[in-house]
C-alpha cells in the first residue's frame, strides 16, 4: 500500500508546483506578446512573418556585434538575413557613373516582379518593406552577382537585411547592409503576398512573376562607358551610330539582362539565352559593283553567320535600306538581293513571332515583301524609346508653341542647334541646304553638330566667317556629353535623322529635313516633324518662323504604338523592357 504525504508536505508541493506552472505561463505570455509587437512594427529589427528569420531573444542587440556579423557575411559571400536584421529595400541604379565618368552595370539575378491583376495599378508605396536611402548599394561583387531584387511600376531595389529602426539613413549605414541573395526569393514572395494582399495593403490583387537573369549577345550594343569605350568610340565615322545603339540597348531591362559582346558569346563556355542585333541602313539596294556595296554584303553576311553560330531565339531592330532619292524611282518594286534575305530567314528561323524583324520603315518593308520575307515590321530607329517622359509629344508640343509665341510677339534670340547634311558629294545640294541652315541662324545663336570628320571642314569652307569655329561641335565619346548639351538649347534644325532624334527625346522641339530615302522613311515610321527636301529646294525659307510654319509633325500616339511593339519583340526572345518604359505604356 502507498502512503499519503502529510498534510502539511502535501499542500507546500502543490504550492509549489501551481507557482512553477503558473511563472512559466506568465513567461511565455511575456514572450508572445514580444513577438507580437516585433511583427506589427516595421521599425522592429527582425521580421518573423516570412520565414526569413526565427527571433532569438537570447541573441545580444549590440550595433557593434551586428556589423561584425554583417561584415563576416560578406566577406563569406552570404545573403541570408541575420536573426536581428530586418529586410528593407534599397533602390539602385543599374548604371552606376562614377566621378571620372565611367558606368558600370549591375543586374539582379532574380527579380520579384509584382504588378495588379487585370490592369489594377501598384505604386511602389504598397510594397510592405522600409526603404533604405543611401548613395548606393554595398559595392560586393560577389554578393552584387547574386542579388535578388524587387521591383514594382517603375521602381527597382536590391533587397537587403539590416540592423536600422530608421528608413532614411546616413550613407555610413551602408556598412552594416548585407545584400539578400537569390535563394531567398520564396521566403519574400510569402512575405510580400501575406503583406500586400492577404493582409489587405492594396485594393487589387497582385501578381508576382519571378525572372531569372538572363545573358543576352547583343550585336549594336551601346557598351557603358570607359575611357577604352570612349576611345574606341571617337574613331567611329559618324557619331549618329551611338544615339540608335544607345536606344536599342536601353530598351531593354538592365536589372534583369547580362549583356555580351557577340565575340565573348561565341566562346563554348558561356550560357547565352537570346540574340539581340540592331543595325541602321545596313541593306544597300544600288550600285552593286561598288566598294560600299561589296562591305555592307560582308557584314550582312557576318550577321547571318552568327545567327546560326548563336543559334538562339533572336530579333533584329532598326534595319533599313541605304538609297539616295535619286537611287531609287520606284519604290512600290524595291526588293532585297538574295544575302540580305537570307538573313532576315535565318532570324525567323528563331522567333515563333510572325513579326521578329524591325526595319526602319515603309521601303525597307516593302523591299523585304517584294523578296518573299514576311517578318519584317516598319517601326522606325530604337532611339524613339529613349526618353522616359511619360508624354513626351505634350512637352513637345508645348515648347514648340512657346518657341512660335516668343517668335511672334518679341522677335527673341533662341539657341538653336542645327545638324549638318550628310551631302558631300553633291556640291549643289549641299549649298543649297546649308544656305537655309545659315539663314534661320542669321538671328539667333546658332550651334553647329557635326557627326561625321568631313562636316567641319566642308561648313568653314561654305560659310566662311559666318560660323564662329567655338560653336562647332563634335561629341566623338558617346550620347552622355551630347545630350547633356542637348538641354541648353531652345530648338533643334537637323538634316540628319540622329541628329534630330537627339533634340527629340531630350524634349527640344525639333525639325528634321530628310535627304534621303532613309532618312524619309524613318520620318514616316515615326512621325517626326519635318519639312521636306523637296520644299528645301524649291522655295526660300529665310526664318525659323517660316520653316516651322511649313512643317508636318503627328507624334505622341504613334511613339506609344512603337513601345508595345518593341514589348512584344524583347517578350518574344524572354527579355523584360526597361521598367520605366512600361510605365510608359501602362
Amino acid at each position: 500500500m502507498s502512503r499519503s504525504l502529510p498534510r502539511s508536505r502535501w499542500c507546500k508541493t502543490n504550492i509549489f508546483v501551481i507557482v512553477s506552472v503558473l511563472s512559466i505561463l506568465v513567461f511565455q505570455a511575456l514572450c508572445i506578446l514580444k513577438e507580437f509587437s516585433l511583427s506589427n512594427n516595421k521599425d522592429e529589427v527582425g521580421d518573423i512573418r516570412g520565414g526569413l528569420s526565427s527571433y532569438d531573444s537570447t541573441v545580444a542587440a549590440d550595433l557593434n556585434v551586428m556589423k561584425q556579423k554583417n561584415q563576416d557575411n560578406r566577406t563569406q559571400g552570404a545573403g541570408k538575413p541575420s536573426p536581428l536584421h530586418k529586410i528593407m529595400v534599397a533602390p539602385f541604379s543599374a548604371y552606376k557613373v562614377d566621378e571620372a565618368g565611367d558606368t558600370k552595370h549591375r543586374s539582379c539575378k532574380k527579380t520579384i516582379i509584382v504588378h495588379g491583376k487585370e490592369g489594377g495599378t501598384m505604386k511602389w508605396s504598397d510594397q510592405p518593406f522600409d526603404e533604405l536611402v543611401m548613395s548606393d548599394i554595398p559595392s560586393d561583387s560577389e554578393l552584387n552577382d547574386d542579388m535578388l531584387c524587387l521591383q514594382v511600376g517603375s521602381y527597382v531595389a536590391a533587397l537587403v537585411s539590416g540592423t536600422h529602426t530608421n528608413s532614411s539613413v546616413k550613407d555610413e549605414a551602408a556598412a552594416s547592409v548585407v545584400i539578400i541573395g537569390s535563394d531567398e526569393t520564396d521566403d519574400i514572395v510569402h512575405q510580400l503576398k501575406r503583406d500586400m494582399f492577404e493582409g489587405g495593403s492594396v485594393s487589387v490583387g497582385i501578381e508576382v512573376k519571378i525572372v531569372e537573369r538572363k545573358s543576352i549577345a547583343i550585336q549594336g550594343w551601346y557598351q557603358t562607358s570607359t575611357h577604352a569605350v570612349r576611345l574606341a568610340r571617337s574613331t567611329d565615322q559618324n557619331s549618329g551610330n551611338f544615339i540608335w545603339k544607345f536606344g536599342a540597348t536601353r530598351l531593354i531591362n538592365p536589372y534583369t539582362t547580362k549583356f555580351l559582346n557577340p565575340s565573348d558569346a561565341r566562346k563554348e563556355s558561356v550560357n547565352v539565352d537570346a540574340l539581340v542585333m540592331a543595325s541602321a541602313n545596313a541593306l544597300h539596294l544600288p550600285d552593286l559593283d561598288s566598294e560600299s556595296f561589296r562591305v555592307m554584303k560582308d557584314h550582312v553576311n557576318g550577321l547571318s553567320s552568327l545567327v546560326k553560330e548563336i543559334d538562339r531565339p533572336t530579333i533584329m531592330l532598326g534595319i533599313g535600306i541605304q538609297a539616295k532619292f535619286s537611287d531609287i524611282k520606284d519604290t512600290k518594286h524595291i526588293a532585297l538581293h538574295e544575302h540580305q534575305a537570307h538573313l532576315m530567314n535565318e532570324i525567323a528561323k528563331r522567333n515563333t513571332l510572325e513579326k521578329s524583324v524591325s526595319v526602319r520603315g515603309e521601303f525597307t518593308e516593302t523591299a523585304c515583301i517584294n523578296a518573299g520575307v514576311h517578318n519584317c515590321l516598319s517601326m522606325g530607329c530604337p532611339s524613339l524609346s529613349i526618353s522616359r517622359e511619360r508624354n513626351l509629344g505634350q512637352l513637345l508640343g508645348s515648347k514648340w508653341s512657346a518657341v512660335e509665341s516668343k517668335l511672334a510677339h518679341d522677335n527673341s534670340t533662341l539657341k538653336i542647334g542645327i545638324g549638318l547634311p550628310a551631302l558631300h558629294d553633291d556640291n549643289m545640294k549641299y549649298a543649297k541646304v546649308v544656305d537655309l541652315l545659315l539663314a534661320i541662324c542669321e538671328n539667333h545663336d546658332c550651334h553647329f553638330i557635326v557627326q561625321a570628320p568631313y562636316d567641319k571642314n566642308l561648313l568653314l569652307k561654305h560659310a566662311g566667317d559666318k560660323v564662329d569655329v567655338n560653336n562647332v561641335h563634335h561629341f566623338k565619346g558617346g550620347v552622355e556629353t551630347w545630350f547633356q548639351f542637348m538641354h541648353q538649347l531652345d530648338f533643334v534644325v537637323s538634316t540628319r535623322i540622329h541628329g534630330g532624334m537627339a533634340g527629340i527625346v531630350n524634349g527640344i522641339p525639333t525639325i528634321i529635313i530628310p535627304t534621303d530615302l532613309r532618312i524619309l522613311e524613318l520620318i514616316n515610321a515615326m512621325k517626326l516633324p519635318y519639312l521636306s527636301f523637296e520644299d528645301v529646294m524649291a522655295k526660300n525659307f529665310e526664318s525659323l518662323q517660316a520653316i516651322m510654319g511649313a512643317t508636318k509633325k503627328d507624334f505622341e500616339q504613334n511613339r506609344l504604338n512603337r513601345l508595345k511593339e518593341y514589348k512584344r519583340l524583347l517578350e518574344s526572345v524572354g527579355l523584360e523592357m526597361d521598367p520605366l518604359l512600361l510605365d510608359i505604356i501602362n
